[in-house]
This record gives C-alpha cells, sequence and structure tokens, in this order.
C-alpha cells in the first residue's frame, strides 16, 4: 500500500499502452515517410503507364487506317498509289 506507479490513459480516461520512445517514433516517422513516397512514385508511374498505353493505341489506329486507305498495292510501281 502506498507506492506510486504511473499509468497512461487517453482522453475518456481508459487505460493506453506507454507513449512511444523517441528513437522509435522517429524511425515510425521514417519508415512512413519512405512508404509514403513510395505510394506517391508508384501512382506517378501507374498513370503515366496508363496515359502512354493510351497513346500508343491511338497511335496504331491510326497507322491501321493509313495501311487501309493506301491499299494493298502499297510502294508498288505503276500501281496508282
Amino acid at each position: 500500500p502506498g507506492d506510486r506507479f504511473g499509468v497512461w490513459t487517453d482522453p475518456h480516461g481508459r487505460l493506453v499502452s506507454r507513449p512511444l520512445d523517441s528513437a522509435t517514433a522517429t524511425t515510425h516517422a521514417v519508415l512512413a515517410g519512405f512508404g509514403a513516397a513510395l505510394l506517391a512514385s508508384g501512382l506517378a508511374e501507374a498513370g503515366r503507364r496508363l496515359v502512354l498505353r493510351h497513346m500508343v493505341r491511338r497511335r496504331h489506329a491510326r497507322l491501321d487506317r493509313a495501311w487501309e486507305q493506301a491499299g494493298p498495292d502499297w510502294g508498288r510501281t505503276g500501281a496508282g498509289s
């Protein structure tokens, strides 16, 4: 009886685990930063690939239309193309 010890509580008075020490909190913050950077770069790369895919498909469609207009005799001498 009469011993004192520290406990941690949340704003509602419920017991919670003790806070992280400075080194652990710093490590968690650095890892979260790296994770956010990886996620952002991954999303940017995914967007770039989607745009590039759309551009290549449009280019191939234009080439297909050009080949259809040229007809099967493209480049033959005297074929009138």
